[in-house]
């Protein structure tokens, strides 16, 4: 039953981003609104997304350090001995990252603090992240956001290639439409395999629709709404999420 609801999903959805792209809009004129097919379709897209939603980066403690060139730059004061630098926060968040063990850097820590480039650090921790067990990683970040990373990343590379190629060539510093469109395909990392027959075009088509999310299964718009608001929209003028999908391709033994 879940096989034929996953395939009937992936034919609703697509047929309906193509109807949508029917539709002649005016110059000038408002854009066509938000159908009862169209709540259908974003039924179909984001019912299976799983909580909390995880994003491309190393954004996956608090709120500083999040992103790689911060995490070498606490490592390194760590490291050369001058703790004082580093705050309570850091340490903290270090901790919820995997660098760190109370006051003592962890393996990947020390790894990471003599590595000569971000690209380094960014395929240590995917290394890492891959081989600790799901236990583990919750008892290290209690609010499950490891595991999300965890879960994002693979699925990122289960999407169709045009779509992967657009993420990647635009992931640092798009303008406001492009980066609409890479949060959707973002978003769309924490779903099912019901995403992975998306077109580009189709997933232009979707973005608009999450604008306003409407109300969807569980706390799923509360979600969104709070990705859009927060770990979603910060990050892009660093290269993170085009350094980590590759570092986890290549911690997976990829091309």
């Amino acid at each position: 039953m879940e096989e034929n609801w996953h395939a009937a999903a992936s034919r609703r959805t697509r047929a309906r981003l193509r109807a949508r792209r029917a539709f002649v809009v005016p110059p000038g004129a408002a854009p066509i609104p938000v159908e009862a097919e169209d709540l259908d379709t974003l039924e179909d897209v984001f019912a299976t997304v799983q909580l909390p939603i995880g994003v491309l980066n190393m954004d996956c403690a608090g709120n500083n350090i999040r992103n790689v060139r911060h995490v070498r730059e606490v490592l390194a004061t760590w490291e050369a001995g001058r703790t004082g630098h580093v705050t309570g926060k850091q340490r903290s968040e270090l901790n919820l990252l995997g660098f760190a063990e109370g006051t003592n850097l962890t393996s990947l820590g020390r790894q990471a603090a003599q590595a000569a480039s971000e690209e380094e650090v960014a395929r240590l921790w995917c290394a890492w992240l891959r081989r600790t067990d799901d236990a583990a990683l919750r008892t290290i970040n209690p609010a499950g956001r490891l595991l999300a990373a965890k879960r994002v990343l693979p699925q990122f590379w289960r999407l169709r290639r045009e779509v992967r190629d657009y993420f990647l060539t635009n992931a640092e510093g798009p303008d406001r439409q492009t980066r609409q469109i890479l949060q959707t395909i973002e978003l769309l990392c924490n779903g099912s395999d019901v995403v992975q027959v998306l077109s580009l075009e189709d997933i232009r088509t979707l973005s608009p629709l999450l604008e306003r999310p409407p109300t969807l299964p569980g706390p799923i718009t509360d979600a969104i709404v709070d990705y859009q608001g927060n770990k979603g929209v910060r990050g892009w003028r660093y290269p993170d999420r085009r350094i980590l999908p590759l570092a986890w391709r290549e911690a997976a033994g990829g091309p």
